[in-house]
């Protein structure tokens, strides 16, 4: 299928989807999730941050679950520079003074938090509606993981996280389109091999 069809297909199963399933789903996520770090040790994780209404992976929950289980691990958010498809990454920590940009995506506040390098981070957790057997995935279409990714180290593990599982293929890739490593399901962990 083709990226819009997918994203169309995805955004309305997300909005279908009832709230028991929406709260189990996030759990398991956060389980394998947490399993998953913890067996490789990473110092620094970017995620990003649910678009208030969307019905997203709930990464609040799991960065509550990180830092009550893995203390010592330093998370960072993205901050979305205004009027450009670029994004500036920050630590979040329990200061952290978050605001609500004009997607309804709660972001660092530049001014009050410590920045961090893209150079850094170890894994990065990016957002998605659907993936493939192949690692592409179907996002929101601003391409700013697109832009971001490359400047990550090439160890750097690009992981998605979705509440459904694999599609088969997306027909429309682009040369620009950068492959996960792995994405994590409610059911299990994919590996992608590049």
């Amino acid at each position: 299928m083709k990226k819009a069809a997918l994203r169309k297909e995805f955004l309305q199963k997300r909005k279908d989807a009832g709230e028991p399933w929406l709260t189990e789903s996030n759990a398991l996520i956060a389980r394998n999730l947490e399993k998953y770090v913890r067996e490789n040790r990473f110092k620094t994780l970017h995620t990003f941050l649910p678009q208030l209404g969307s019905r997203e992976v709930h990464t609040f929950y799991i960065i509550e679950l990180f830092r009550a289980a893995l203390p010592e691990m330093r998370i960072a958010v993205p901050y979305i520079v205004p009027g450009t498809r670029d994004m500036k990454h920050f630590l979040l920590t329990p200061d952290t003074h978050l605001v609500v940009n004009q997607w309804k995506i709660p972001e660092p506040d530049p001014v009050t938090s410590q920045s961090i390098l893209p150079q850094e981070i170890d894994i990065v957790l990016v957002p998605l509606l659907a993936f493939d057997r192949s690692g592409y995935r179907v996002g929101y279409g601003g391409g700013y993981y697109d832009r971001f990714l490359p400047q990550t180290r090439p160890e750097c593990i690009r992981m998605g996280l979705s509440m459904f599982e694999v599609s088969d293929n997306i027909d429309d890739i682009h040369e620009l389109d950068i492959p996960l490593d792995a994405c994590i399901t409610p059911a299990q962990l994919y590996h992608f091999s590049h």
